[in-house]
Formats: C-alpha cells, sequence, structure tokens
C-alpha cells in the first residue's frame, strides 16, 4: 500500500506520540534509517521531504539535512497538536 503525503505527515507526528514528543525532542535516527525510510518506495521518499517541508512551513517541527537522515525536532506548536 502507497502512502501519500498525508499519511507521512500522519506517521511523523505519530512517532512524536509514540516517545511521548515534547518541544524540542528529536525522532531516534535510528528509527528513521532502520525503520521508516528503507520502507519507503522512490515516490514516497519524495512525497516525504515535502512532507517534512509542509510540517515545518505550518510550525509544527523543524528539520535539518544530516546525511541522507533528517534530522526532524518537535515544536512547541507540534507538542500542542498531537497531545
Amino acid at each position: 500500500m502507497s502512502r501519500d503525503i498525508k499519511d507521512i505527515k500522519k506517521d511523523i507526528l505519530d512517532q512524536f506520540r509514540a516517545i511521548e514528543g515534547e518541544e524540542n525532542d528529536v525522532i531516534p535516527e535510528n528509527w528513521l534509517r532502520e525503520e521508516y525510510l528503507p520502507y519507503l518506495n522512490p515516490y514516497e521518499k519524495k512525497d516525504f521531504e515535502k512532507a517534512m517541508k509542509q510540517l515545518a512551513a505550518k510550525g509544527f517541527l523543524k528539520f535539518e539535512m544530516k546525511g541522507a537522515v533528517p534530522r526532524l525536532k518537535l515544536t512547541q506548536k507540534g507538542a500542542n497538536l498531537i497531545y
């Protein structure tokens, strides 16, 4: 089953919920590198980048590319959204 941008944004926010994320918490790099990104097809990987940018544009997270794996940090607005 293919994920669209909406599904990917939900996956990211759900992961923050799973780790009980608060402002400035970061999604564990190993989760992205080992459990999430390898299972995305090339189209989904492009949508992943779009999803990160959309969440950042809305102020829910900040991200920086750190090699092949982005660093996703929850903002206060994002923390308010997931709880």
